[in-house]
């Protein structure tokens, strides 16, 4: 019988897999010009997204862990904003 964290990492896998493939293959399929409002709905729902894995993640393994997602999270973040800046 498989472990309990062996599931989790084949759910989150999946997952993942299952989110790039609407972002690249669905939703993006045409190349064409994205509009403001559109780049802001996009960006509110991935953050979103992110947001509720943390709180999955706060559920499942403690305060601590989610801490230290979180602050990757808005490390890399700031940085793919300051990278697009320049």
């Amino acid at each position: 019988m498989m472990s309990e964290q062996v599931i989790i990492w084949m759910v989150f896998g999946v997952l993942v897999l299952g989110l790039l493939f609407l972002d690249l293959i669905v939703f993006h399929r045409k190349a064409r010009v994205i509009s403001f409002k559109e780049a802001v709905t996009l960006s509110v729902v991935w953050i979103a997204i992110a947001l509720l894995f943390n709180l999955g993640v706060y559920f499942w393994y403690g305060a601590e862990p989610a801490l230290e997602f979180l602050t990757g999270y808005a490390v890399e973040k700031s940085l793919s904003v300051e990278n697009f800046s320049r």
